[in-house]
């Protein structure tokens, strides 16, 4: 009984489909289909309507579908068009190595600053589809708010490290040990011109390491700690190579240093390659693919890979111009293993 009851079903489900293409490709179905696609829609709502659907609309305006995408992705978007050489203006000629490409516009990239001293800062209204009963900005809506502010600040920053062959994986950056950097989001009303005195006072001890860095007349509402990892195929790159390439620093020196780098390596490329086929020239094609073997982070080595040659004296930490931050680097690990208390000890 159970297997011809079986049976039957399996028969009535493999017809359905083909009663269901008859029906619609019948007379009556391409008339009733027609009817549905081609025929407009004639509504006319009152105003009263259109105006209460409007504000519905754009009273949850950061929930409209893609929003959440365009708010993310402008701002990089927005950092490439400006650093990019093709969108030059007259005041603005210097540019990085002609040889290493895309050529960037020097005056956007973070020559010769100091990465503790560099904030940023992202303003936004919370509209009523982000807040809670209360009208306060609901916990469920500071992730997403913090995805563009993050995405705002470290694209402009470290642009370079994309064109290096670098990726990362998850302000102003807050410290970094030999593999994660440690980006602090802090999210702050308006400083108001009537206080007299900064949040921060108000503040108990153990959270000083978080309100230290409030103006006068700021309240904090949010703090985050974001964990980054730089990647260069699926070899680790530490923190203070992609900071010291993208030039960061007090002087210019790791930037000359790192372009002097790239363009070691893209020749490198290019004289082997010329050895290899004996062609005295080489072609666009065959120059594209070289770039792509080339980028500098990707010829970065642990230290077990390396061989001890001259030419990878780069890949150590005292190639490049660092000790300037040792200090602050080594305080700002130390708030952080006080403020969040899930990090890693020092290294000694």
């Amino acid at each position: 009984m159970a297997a011809s009851s079986s049976k039957s079903s399996l028969s009535v489900s493999s017809l359905a489909p083909i009663g269901a293409v008859a029906a619609m490709l019948s007379p009556w179905g391409l008339s009733t289909l027609k009817a549905l696609l081609l025929e407009p829609i004639r509504v006319n709502p009152p105003v009263w309507l259109r105006v209460l659907f409007g504000l519905l609309v754009v009273a949850n305006i950061r929930s409209t579908p893609l929003l959440w995408h365009i708010r993310v992705w402008y701002p990089a978007i927005r950092a490439i068009v400006r650093a990019c050489a093709c969108f030059l203006t007259p005041k603005s000629q210097a540019l990085s190595h002609k040889a290493i490409q895309p050529q960037l516009r020097l005056e956007t990239l973070p020559i010769g600053k100091d990465i503790f001293e560099d904030m940023s800062s992202y303003s936004f209204l919370a509209t009523l589809d982000e807040c809670d009963w209360n009208g306060h900005l609901s916990n469920s809506s500071y992730s997403r708010s913090l995805d563009c502010a993050r995405m705002a600040h470290n694209v402009p920053r470290f642009i370079k490290m994309f064109s290096d062959g670098g990726s990362v994986a998850l302000g102003g950056v807050e410290a970094w040990d030999d593999k994660w950097l440690y980006l602090v989001g802090r999210f702050v009303s308006p400083a108001r011109p009537s206080s007299k005195k900064p949040a921060a006072a108000a503040c108990s001890a153990s959270t000083d390491a978080i309100t230290e860095k409030l103006l006068p007349g700021e309240t904090l509402y949010c703090t985050s700690t974001s964990r980054y990892v730089c990647k260069a195929g699926r070899r680790t790159i530490p923190p203070w190579l992609m900071i010291a390439a993208s030039g960061y620093g007090t002087t210019s020196s790791n930037w000359q240093k790192a372009e002097k780098l790239r363009v070691y390596y893209l020749e490198k490329e290019r004289k082997a390659y010329l050895e290899k086929t004996g062609k005295k020239s080489i072609s666009a094609k065959a120059d594209a693919k070289l770039r792509k073997k080339a980028p500098l982070l990707r010829q970065y080595r642990l230290q077990a890979e390396r061989q001890g040659t001259e030419e990878e004296a780069w890949m150590d930490k005292s190639y490049w111009d660092l000790e300037e931050w040792e200090t602050r680097r080594k305080q700002g690990l130390q708030r952080l293993l006080t403020s969040v208390g899930v990090l890693p000890p020092l290294e000694k």
